[in-house]
């Protein structure tokens, strides 16, 4: 999954309200609340970055405990926005 290249369904409306994220699905016509965190991924998954880009930017530009598993959550949170059917690679 690494070397994948995770790109956005079109259609797909990322949205600002209070401390979330709104993810809406226009073509099923679903929201998807998601963190601040899951958007800095969903921001990067536009088809040119690989899985290890996407977890070195987040890596450069994000404090990060030295105990996490980055690169698990990364991968964690693009599962999960795949099994919405809002991701592809």
């Amino acid at each position: 999954m690494q070397d994948k290249r995770p790109l956005r369904k079109s259609g797909v409306l990322a949205r600002k309200v209070g401390d979330e994220w709104l993810l809406y699905d226009s073509e099923k016509s679903r929201v998807h609340v998601i963190n601040a965190s899951a958007e800095r991924v969903w921001r990067l998954c536009d088809g040119s970055h690989p899985v290890t880009g996407i977890c070195g930017h987040i890596k450069d530009t994000c404090v990060v405990p030295g105990e996490a598993d980055l690169s698990g959550d990364v991968e964690k949170i693009l599962q999960e926005f795949s099994s919405l059917e809002i991701l592809t690679y």
